[in-house]
């Protein structure tokens, strides 16, 4: 179980547990072996971990951090602290009836376009393949959303991309998009998550079960097939 620093100052109304990233489901421990990769640059840090064994108890963990940049001109003060945590788990959702439903991350801001610290905001980007001929490609940000402000701004430095065919552009290498700038491509596993009834909740450092599913993309698959990868900007 990993918790940020907001742990100690939590979104207002925001319970202190439902900020905690679990790696597990349900409420037995395991020894989880993963393969770890981590990519940064200027701006922010993206965590990728895949589970070598227990696949029935281990979530696949997806966490970005770092900064956002807003569509519209902000205030500098409020600018500045456009920084972002947003796991693959999403923070405050409970729903033993709807946790299955949701398609999309939540995590936290620094401050909200109003000033309000620790602000709860939406976070995701889509899944469409890139057209299979020429060199044409569907790339697409991750956004920063807010039910009630609409969408604030993006995850900076970073988009996916969906491959019909990923040996033209292997895991490592650089997809060049013009004026768009160059990118690091790192190949995304479609790991599937816990499908048993007690994939379904996890438990907090509180003890108290939390009913909710991993959000990463639209799925843990993709339908019709392909190569999900994210582009980093260098």
């Amino acid at each position: 179980m990993a918790s940020p620093d907001l742990f100690v100052n939590p979104p207002v109304d925001t319970d202190k547990f439902m900020t905690e990233t679990p790696f597990l489901c349900h409420n037995v421990q395991y020894n989880v072996n993963y393969k770890w990769s981590v990519i940064t640059n200027e701006d922010i840090l993206f965590i990728h971990g895949e589970s070598l064994n227990y696949p029935e108890r281990a979530y696949p963990v997806r966490i970005f951090l770092g900064k956002c940049q807003p569509l519209e001109q902000e205030d500098p003060a409020i600018a500045n602290k456009f920084y972002g945590v947003f796991p693959h788990m999403p923070l405050s959702a409970s729903d033993n009836n709807t946790s299955d439903q949701y398609d999309t991350p939540r995590g936290v801001v620094m401050t909200s376009r109003n000033g309000t610290e620790y602000a709860l905001y939406n976070f995701g980007t889509e899944s469409i393949p890139s057209p299979g001929v020429g060199s044409r490609y569907y790339v697409t940000p991750f956004m920063v959303y807010h039910p009630s402000e609409g969408a604030r701004g993006e995850f900076k430095g970073m988009r996916s991309i969906v491959f019909k065919n990923s040996a033209q552009h292997p895991d490592g290498s650089i997809l060049d998009l013009g004026n768009d700038g160059k990118y690091y491509v790192f190949h995304v596993k479609d790991q599937d998550y816990p499908n048993t009834d007690y994939g379904r909740y996890y438990y907090n450092s509180n003890q108290v079960p939390v009913y909710s599913r991993p959000k990463f993309f639209h799925g843990a698959r993709l339908l019709g097939g392909g190569q999900r990868a994210l582009l980093f900007q260098i």
